[in-house]
Parts: structure tokens; sequence; C-alpha cells
């Protein structure tokens, strides 16, 4: 497998950058991951605490060159501060395909910034990565993530029932959905009929909440 490099220039759209993690990151990182709705939707550890950003930054990279995933903070782009994290968290090389994760900080949720991470992520996977299909899954009850993934164009694709246990739901088995994406998606995206139908600019990256 190939190792993964973070995109150079960093992804922007709309204020938001997505750039690499680094050790700086580490307690807006571990503040954020305090938030009840990020450990009830993702699998980070609870409670979190410093030493698991860090390690989580260190598995990261060691992933990251073995070609296996790839993490990258969400950021403002003018002060370079994490606001949220966004990745490629599986990848299948063979097949080539990737799920992504994502979560943002409390504070800058309803502000479309999940979206427009999410777009820039899974366009970037599908042209310079060469994935023919990026997929999340978001777990029953997670509204705003559902949202940003349609927002983004994913499409909603099935549901896996009773997949996983909800932490801090009274160990409550939800469902999952899954929402995907295809290379030929975004190539329809950007076809000059679609983009005619659209007012003849670029593809505009809807406003809404924030996965993971």
């Amino acid at each position: 497998m190939p190792s993964l490099r973070t995109p150079s220039p960093p992804l922007r759209s709309g204020g938001v950058m997505l750039r690499a993690l680094r050790g700086g990151d580490v307690p807006a990182i571990t503040e954020a991951c305090q938030d009840e709705a990020i450990q009830r939707w993702t699998r980070v550890p609870a409670p979190y605490r410093e030493s698991d950003a860090r390690g989580w930054i260190a598995a990261m990279r060691s992933r990251e060159k073995a070609g296996e995933a790839l993490e990258l903070a969400i950021a403002d782009a003018h002060s370079g501060l994490l606001i949220g994290a966004i990745g490629i968290v599986t990848l299948n090389w063979r097949h080539r395909a990737g799920e992504i994760g994502c979560w943002v900080t409390p504070g800058i949720r309803g502000a479309g910034v999940g979206t427009t991470a999410l777009r820039l992520l899974s366009r970037w996977s599908l042209g310079p990565l060469g994935l023919e299909r990026v997929e999340v899954r978001i777990w029953e009850g997670n509204d705003a993530s559902r949202m940003a993934a349609e927002r983004a164009g994913f499409a909603h694709e099935g549901t896996l029932r009773g997949l996983v246990i909800d932490r801090l739901g009274g160990e409550v088995r939800r469902d999952v959905d899954i929402y995907g994406l295809l290379r030929t998606d975004v190539a329809a995206e950007n076809a000059p009929e679609r983009r005619a139908e659209l007012g003849g600019g670029r593809v505009p990256i809807a406003v809404t909440r924030d996965r993971r």
C-alpha cells in the first residue's frame, strides 16, 4: 500500500482549511473530545485525556506511512486553529474505497463546517488520491451528520441493523446508515449540463450542521 501524504497545499473552501494534525493541536483536541456528542457518535475514549490525543496523532502518522488511513485537522482558514477533525479512517486499496469520519467542536456546529470539510475531503479522495468510492457510516439518531452527508452529495444506500452499542445510551444497540459517493457521481456533478442547472459556476457548498 502506498504511504499517504497530507494534501499540499491544504484543502480550502468557505473559511475552512484541512491541514495536517500537529502537536500544538493536543489541547484543542482534548477539550473538544470532552463533548458528550463526540463521545456518543464516535469511538473516542471516554474519559478523554491529553495522552489520548498525543497517542492518536502518533498512531495516525504510523497509519499514514503504512497507507492505511489519513487524518486531518479541520481548521479555521484565517487563524489556523483546530475546529474539528476529518479523515479517511479505513482504506481498501484493492477496491479503491475508503470510509470517512468527522467531528467538529461544539462551538461551531450549525455553520456548515462539517459539510464543507466532508465535501473537500471526499472530492480530493475521489480525485488526486485515486479512490473510486467513499462512504460515511452514521449512527441512528445522529441527524446532524446525516444532513451533512446528504448536503455533501452522498446517497443513502442502506442500513446495518443493530451494528453498534451506544455507550451513553444505556448499552442500547443502534442501527448504522451507510451513505456513499462514487467518482462517477462527482463526474456527473461537474458535467457542463449539471453546472448549468446550478447557475453555471462551481457547485456550491451547502450550509448545514455537522458525524461522527
